[in-house]
């Protein structure tokens, strides 16, 4: 690695996440500027197994024909389009505030897949009624948004009564020693494939960090059932690095 990327990882370790009141502005400009490595990316710092995560979100929404499904911060449309193959006759809307990721979703759709929706908004102000969806799914969603709460009271609003929340996200490891690796392979290893692949970008830098604020498992699970969530499943990956929410509003 040149002395110009070393410097850059360097510099990885003592980022600075962006204040609240300038997260959303700052994730969707740099969502923007990843858009076109962002598959990549994930395919390397997962070894491919976040393909088979988001098939696992796909096959608990458990949609019956004619019901409705929200992908929420979609990005390029893994998650939605896995939904789609699963379950042909939903309708299956993707949503980012992305407007790149959102390019890439499009070319998938142009290139054959099935025919999911795509459109802009913000997770913060759903552009839809109340009680629409039957399930939303949101893939390393939550842990950008700005608001947590506020965002989750959004998803509650339009859920069927018995509509089902199924998010995946970061973990906190179970077992310590492995927690350990999963912190170095954060903050050492994933900033130097980000650099690899776009160099100079600080994205890279923020989704270790960010990680860290992000609750654990059963925080996460416990703020869920304060907000009126029932039955919260967690599903855990990779001994807790990646995890799986699965929540229901109340019928």
């Amino acid at each position: 690695m040149s002395r110009k990327r070393l410097k850059s990882v360097r510099e990885s370790v003592n980022y600075q996440l962006p204040t609240p009141e300038a997260k959303a502005a700052y994730v969707e400009q740099k969502f923007d500027e990843i858009a076109e490595k962002y598959d990549r990316f994930n395919d390397l710092i997962t070894f491919g197994l976040h393909r088979y995560w988001k098939q696992f979100v796909a096959r608990q929404t458990g949609l019956r024909p004619g019901e409705r499904c929200l992908d929420l911060c979609c990005g390029t449309g893994d998650i939605a389009q896995a939904v789609k193959r699963m379950h042909p006759e939903v309708e299956v809307i993707g949503m980012d505030f992305s407007e790149q990721m959102l390019v890439f979703a499009s070319r998938r759709k142009a290139a054959g897949e099935n025919p999911v929706q795509f459109c802009r908004g913000d997770a913060m102000a759903l552009p839809f009624p109340d009680r629409h969806f039957d399930a939303v799914t949101i893939g390393y969603g939550l842990r950008n948004v700005p608001d947590l709460t506020g965002c989750l009271h959004e998803i509650r609003r339009v859920l069927k009564p018995g509509g089902e929340l199924v998010s995946l996200d970061v973990g906190k490891g179970r077992v310590p020693v492995l927690a350990g690796l999963s912190q170095f392979f954060l903050f050492r290893i994933v900033p130097r494939i980000g650099e690899w692949l776009m160099p100079g970008q600080e994205m890279f830098s923020y989704l270790p960090h960010s990680s860290v604020q992000y609750p654990n498992q059963e925080t996460l699970k416990r703020h869920l059932l304060e907000l009126g969530f029932q039955q919260v499943e967690v599903h855990d990956f990779c001994f807790g690095a990646s995890t799986i929410h699965v929540a229901y509003e109340p019928s």
